[in-house]
């Protein structure tokens, strides 16, 4: 007998049979049924591990992986009418798909469909009104408001305000309401070393804040530059751009900054 990650390989009648091996760290833990998921997530749980004890174990070790998940699944406040209609649900679509063969090539490209995905956060009650959607062409899914992240803090020193990445960040001048609102990838020190390094460029092409510098002889407070958010994702982090523009008193950015931003935002970013 040999386990192998998930797999047991045991030896019988001069034949290699194959059995689902838990290690004894195994704790039995997965997503509680009461926890607030949507309900297509935990019906996904016993799918995988329908998945595990099918394709994982020969056949004759099948009543042995089915009632040990069934425990487990109790375990973790699974009703028992769920859980044996998942299963069978399951069971019932991998056995109909054994024995299918398609020999005829398919043409992915032709066949597949543009799919937009919208995710919300789930709340329940109202997650079961967003199902409509899946009949225009939009697959909705869902996820969960609260992160580990927000409760449980790994415990790293904090880095500088210069040293941070993926932020919109709002550079004030020194003279003046005006202020530019930008956004980077990279670290913050970096992206406001290239605007102060622009101003002394003897260069046709002036960035805006080149062109305030010059015109009014304002300066900038450089050592004060506000990170108004901090996102890791880009498209997200543009919207965020675009909204904190939409937001200053007297903005210097170009109106091409914004266009993206459809106008019927704009009476709901005024009243922020």
């Amino acid at each position: 007998r040999l386990e192998f990650l998930d797999v047991s390989m045991i030896k019988r009648d001069n034949r290699l049979i194959f059995d689902w091996f838990h290690k004894p760290t195994f704790s039995g833990r997965f997503l509680n049924f009461l926890s607030n998921h949507p309900l297509s997530q935990k019906r996904g749980t016993v799918f995988s591990l329908v998945d595990r004890a099918f394709f994982l174990s020969d056949i004759s070790f099948h009543y042995k992986n089915f009632n040990f998940i069934i425990n487990i699944l109790l375990d973790n406040d699974y009703p028992l009418n769920f859980i044996f209609d998942t299963i069978n649900q399951r069971l019932k679509y991998l056995l109909k798909n054994k024995f299918i063969v398609n020999d005829q090539p398919t043409n992915t490209q032709s066949n597949s469909k543009s799919v937009s995905w919208l995710t919300v956060p789930f709340v329940p009650c109202h997650a079961e009104k967003l199902k409509k959607f899946h009949n225009n062409g939009i697959r909705v899914s869902f996820c969960s408001p609260n992160k580990m992240s927000k409760y449980v803090k790994v415990q790293k020193d904090a880095l500088s305000k210069d040293s941070r990445s993926n932020v919109v960040y709002k550079i004030s001048c020194n003279d003046c309401d005006a202020s530019y609102v930008g956004q980077t990838s990279r670290q913050l020190k970096t992206r406001i070393s290239e605007h102060r390094n622009h101003i002394k460029r003897n260069t046709t092409t002036r960035s805006v804040i080149t062109e305030h510098r010059l015109q009014h002889g304002h300066d900038f407070r450089w050592n004060e530059v506000e990170i108004l958010d901090e996102e890791s994702n880009y498209r997200k982090r543009i919207v965020s751009e675009m909204i904190n523009i939409k937001k200053q008193k007297n903005s210097l950015n170009l109106q091409t900054d914004t266009e993206n931003l459809h106008e019927t935002y704009i009476p709901l970013i005024n009243k922020i």
